[in-house]
């Protein structure tokens, strides 16, 4: 990689990094089912620099938590001879809001490209995130048990990524040591983070090339290690339509709760509405998810994505 463009990625991520500290707040949302929609990279690390573009991405849930967010950053290394090297680059951070403690993380992502073809259409990538989660008990206003500390967690994330004209799949593997402390401390409890194994594929169907419509059915399967034998309730089938540079999609996480999730992309950037909530019953603070998500994207004018979008 030249030295050039090192130098304008790591200006680019650090811009991200001082936008995410002035909103105080990240969130991994949902847990992970808006992930693989606005921030596939939290989910597989081997996705950072799968795109021909830089991305940066941030994702705010507006009702009932306004300070719950999640900003991404990734691209892909440019090389000596102009093109692509074989390294992308990325970060994110989040914060969790829980009962009597914030779960806060900071993490450094890395992958390495393989193209299996010499048109570079069909591409294997393997990537690894360096984290660090700090979990910080509420202020004494808003619980009285002064006895609780702060403590801090590194962690390790690995990914397998494949991704070509009309299909990708990833396996992974997050947060490798788990962030289990006392057991008999409340906090801890509450603040605990299982290890997980994440398996997300997909496929495009091109209905209408005049129009640029396609369809994208889409697969992910998390388990812990304690829900393993159960794989088959963990699994959530995705649906996406491609209308030109708009999509719109959902995904079936049970029959009591309804999904909707949309995103349009302009040429360098790109807003989208992610909504959750249930079917029947009333409506409240405790049962909606409504996210806000908005990102931009840095490149060449020449770049493929400018032509109804390089999804």
């Amino acid at each position: 990689m030249d030295f050039q463009g090192f130098k304008r990625s790591w200006m680019v991520l650090m811009a991200g990094i001082s936008l995410c500290w002035s909103l105080h707040a990240q969130e991994v949302p949902s847990s992970p089912l808006s992930i693989p929609v606005y921030h596939p990279l939290v989910l597989n690390p081997g996705y950072v620099g799968s795109k021909d573009y830089t991305n940066i991405g941030f994702t705010s849930r507006i009702y009932k938590v306004p300070d719950n967010q999640i900003v991404s950053f990734h691209q892909r290394m440019s090389g000596d001879n102009g093109f692509f090297s074989n390294l992308g680059i990325g970060g994110f951070l989040f914060q969790e809001q829980l009962e009597q403690s914030w779960n806060t993380g900071l993490a450094a992502t890395a992958a390495y490209h393989h193209s299996i073809d010499q048109a570079r259409l069909h591409n294997l990538s393997g990537g690894v995130t360096l984290k660090g989660i700090l979990h910080v008990p509420k202020k004494q206003s808003e619980i009285p048990d002064d006895s609780l500390s702060s403590s801090f967690r590194p962690n390790l994330d690995l990914g397998v990524y494949y991704y070509g004209p009309t299909a990708f799949a990833g396996i992974s593997m997050t947060t490798l040591f788990g962030t289990k402390g006392d057991e008999g401390s409340r906090l801890d409890a509450e603040a605990y983070i299982p290890r997980q194994y994440h398996l997300y594929g997909g496929y495009k169907f091109l209905l209408s090339k005049k129009n640029a419509i396609v369809l994208e059915p889409s697969l992910l399967v998390s388990v812990e290690d304690s829900t393993f034998s159960e794989l088959h309730k963990h699994i959530t089938p995705y649906l996406k339509l491609y209308l030109q540079n708009f999509y719109i999609g959902t995904y079936v996480k049970s029959k009591d709760i309804f999904a909707l999730f949309f995103q349009y992309q302009f040429p360098r950037f790109y807003t989208g509405v992610f909504l959750e909530f249930p079917r029947v019953g009333f409506l409240n603070e405790d049962n909606i998810i409504f996210e806000v998500s908005l990102g931009i994207n840095l490149g060449k004018g020449d770049q493929r994505f400018l032509q109804f979008r390089h999804w």
